[in-house]
């Protein structure tokens, strides 16, 4: 074997692996990691992050001296800079002082903000999740139901060929309307399959908008398995609550509330002086004469007094008071939101856990005995064929209801996911 054929070999052997990589089931978790990696709003958080963080080293720092350059007391008759002994040549440099603490708390509150950014990232992957799985669940469902159609069909074509032979052979256990309801009951289970396929499709085409096309479109896995999610050991309802408490949209809310008391403290500072340095050095030439003259210097000191407040500094404080209160009562309302979401989560949560187990251990078993029997039933000229018809009809809707219940359940996992997210949760990334 030369080594032309050995490359050949070893290229359609890489080709074949990613063929096979690319027809590679969507795991729900792949699609989840995707989704935050690629997430733009997270980067864009970042940037946030560090243009306050630099916005906070800027502000603690004093404003930029000011420099000016005077030409003082010129004769108005010659110009000339020597024939009056006050002419001067003025370099004039001032400094001004913030109110009080205003520089640190300007830096603290900056600091404040950017320290929200964190939790706000939290919160969006969060998001990203619930989102990702009620789409993959939703596609999974579309999916499945489908599979669910197209393995019961050929009962439903036997049912039409029974009905057109028994029809035929003119046998009276078969009449007319007896064919057209089988015929009937066939298509409306093409039009069901034709809306389950919209749905799925509809679903597919929103998980785009997380993943890239060719990922969004990959097959899902057969059955959940390892892939779906297990419920939160929460039964103390304190735990809860604490869990909620730590939520990353409250923690960045408590970051916004820390901002709104140094806002308020800035308010504060305005009642205090605003102090200024300037310093001057004034150059005057020799007179004509050719004496000597001194040159100056200067050193002053200015002060603002905040004397009438009334309608500026008591305004400002009482507006940042008012601001800080506002976010105070979003933090008690998004801590209402939160609990009652929790709370109704949990409470339908364990009404489909109920359901799912009526459904597994007595009505799927009843309903497939009851099926066999009246089909066995028909067969042996003993049965009606509309309660066959029935009873399969009835069947397939279990089956199918029993699998919406068992992914309404996983998103309602989901959710209650999502509204414990406690901003140090290390769960949300570890189902398979």
């Amino acid at each position: 074997m030369n080594i032309v054929t050995i490359v050949l070999a070893l290229s359609s052997l890489v080709s074949i692996g990613n063929t096979w990589a690319e027809q590679a089931p969507l795991g729900r978790q792949q699609a989840i990691a995707y989704a935050i990696d690629n997430d733009p709003w997270l980067r864009g958080s970042e940037f946030n992050e560090r243009a306050l963080l630099a916005e906070s080293i800027a502000a603690g720092e004093l404003p930029d001296p000011s420099l000016s350059l005077d030409l003082l007391n010129l004769a108005s008759d010659t110009l000339d800079f020597d024939q009056e002994p006050m002419s001067q040549f003025k370099l004039n440099l001032a400094q001004q002082f913030p109110r009080g603490a205003t520089l640190k708390l300007k830096r603290r509150q900056k600091r404040e903000q950017s320290a929200a950014h964190p939790f706000l990232r939290e919160d969006r992957k969060a998001r990203v999740i619930l989102q990702v799985n009620e789409l993959w669940f939703d596609i999974f469902l579309a999916r499945q139901s489908v599979v669910l159609i197209e393995n019961n069909r050929h009962l439903f074509e036997q049912l039409v060929d029974i009905a057109h032979a028994n029809y035929t052979a003119t046998s009276g256990a078969t009449r007319q309307q007896d064919v057209i309801r089988a015929e009937l009951e066939l298509s409306q289970l093409n039009g069901r399959l034709s809306q389950l396929w919209q749905d799925h499709d509809a679903a597919r085409e929103a998980l785009s908008a997380w993943l890239p096309e060719p990922l969004a479109h990959r097959v899902l896995p057969d059955t959940l398995g390892v892939h779906g999610l297990t419920a939160l050991n929460l039964a103390h309802k304190g735990l809860a609550t604490r869990r909620i408490m730590q939520h990353p949209r409250v923690q960045a809310i408590d970051r916004k509330l820390d901002a709104g008391t140094t806002e308020l403290e800035l308010a504060r500072q305005q009642y205090k002086p605003q102090w200024g340095v300037n310093v001057a050095y004034a150059y005057r030439d020799d007179a004509p004469s050719g004496d000597e003259r001194a040159d100056f210097f200067s050193l002053g000191l200015s002060v603002d007094l905040p004397l009438f407040t009334a309608n500026r500094q008591d305004q400002g404080v009482l507006a940042a008071s008012h601001r800080r209160e506002a976010v105070a009562m979003e933090r008690d309302l998004l801590l209402r939101e939160l609990l009652s979401g929790y709370r109704r989560a949990s409470a339908e949560l364990q009404r489909l856990e109920q359901r799912e187990s009526l459904y597994q251990q007595y009505l799927l078993p009843q309903i497939h005995d009851q099926a066999d029997a009246t089909l066995a039933a028909y067969t042996a000229d003993g049965g009606d064929f509309s309660e066959v018809m029935r009873v399969r009809i009835a069947e397939l809707n279990s089956k199918i209801m029993a699998l919406e219940i068992s992914l309404q359940r996983q998103k309602m996992l989901a959710k209650i996911d999502y509204f414990v997210a406690a901003a140090d949760d290390s769960r949300q990334g570890e189902t398979p």
